[in-house]
């Protein structure tokens, strides 16, 4: 029994479904499938019950699950601690998908100029997907917004703070306006990022304080397609200012909203594990810099 074999296992429950898990593991559904059966055969029962069009366990699989995740989070455990016995100290990092908006790609060039010996890697992913895999030992640290985050189960260094703004068409009815509340725009069509998002909680919790619901006209992951729509003056959106603003969009107007929703972009690590040596040195070096960013690279 390999151990990629038993997250393979593990992805396709977690999935319920061969292409999913196989898309999130970076294989083709095939050798997905081909490595099950081996561990199936290696076992002596099958694991999954394919008898109907969903997948579902076997009494068998119950059992061999409950092992299984026990197996993965001791190998996780293991190699995330291993990897302060290297020759060379590695770090592995990961982010919501606004590494360039808040400077924190400076941040980490300046730490790998400072630091060559560091192995660092650093990788982006939606915010849902980040928690559970920073939990499970898949990375060391994570950039993420404070925003329903339980602060007293993670070691937390603040990186940049922000607030929601009303981003409209320079075509919009309220273009020249010199502000705007959350019941001036309460007719409007909402262009948002997609449900689940960070961001999108606080617009609808924000909206929802004020006494409406808003009418989501369109969602998406992306800022472009975001923007894109707003500048076709078909709705309106609720965005971070300084994300609106990065992106410079000629056809778009940022209009300060009278509501304080705010956001701070902060540095995590589990409380629940000890602190790394390379991911400490990381965190420390943050500290440090941070007083001396606006000096050193102006956002």
């Amino acid at each position: 029994m390999e151990i990629r074999q038993v997250q393979y296992a593990l992805a396709v429950a977690n999935f319920g479904s061969y292409s999913s898990a196989a898309e999130e593991l970076f294989i083709s559904q095939s050798s997905l499938s081909k490595q099950i059966i081996a561990l199936e055969h290696e076992l002596g029962f099958p694991i999954f019950d394919r008898t109907h069009r969903k997948i579902a366990l076997t009494p068998g699989g119950e059992t061999f699950l409950a092992h299984a995740e026990k197996i993965d989070a001791a190998y996780r455990a293991m190699v995330a601690d291993l990897r302060e016995c290297k020759m060379t100290p590695a770090l592995s990092i990961v982010a919501i998908p606004v590494i360039a908006q808040y400077g924190i790609t400076s941040l980490v060039a300046m730490f790998r100029s400072r630091y060559p010996e560091v192995a660092l890697t650093l990788e982006e992913r939606e915010a849902g997907a980040i928690l559970p895999l920073l939990n499970n030992h898949q990375y060391d640290l994570a950039f993420v917004r404070d925003n329903f985050l339980d602060a007293a189960a993670y070691w937390m260094h603040q990186i940049a703070t922000d607030r929601l703004q009303v981003v409209v068409s320079r075509r919009h009815r309220y273009a020249n306006q010199p502000h705007l509340s959350l019941r001036d725009i309460a007719d409007e069509n909402f262009i948002l990022f997609d449900k689940g998002t960070v961001v999108h909680e606080l617009a609808v919790d924000a909206c929802r304080a004020e006494g409406f619901e808003p009418r989501i006209f369109y969602a998406s992951l992306r800022v472009e397609s975001i923007l894109g729509m707003v500048a076709s003056n078909v709705g309106i959106t609720l965005m971070m200012e300084k994300l609106a603003a990065y992106h410079q969009h000629p056809e778009l107007v940022i209009i300060p909203l009278q509501e304080e929703v705010r956001s701070k972009i902060v540095l995590i690590a589990p409380r629940s594990r000890p602190l790394g040596r390379t991911a400490r040195i990381f965190m420390d070096f943050m500290e440090k810099i941070l007083p001396l960013r606006d000096i050193l690279m102006p956002l």
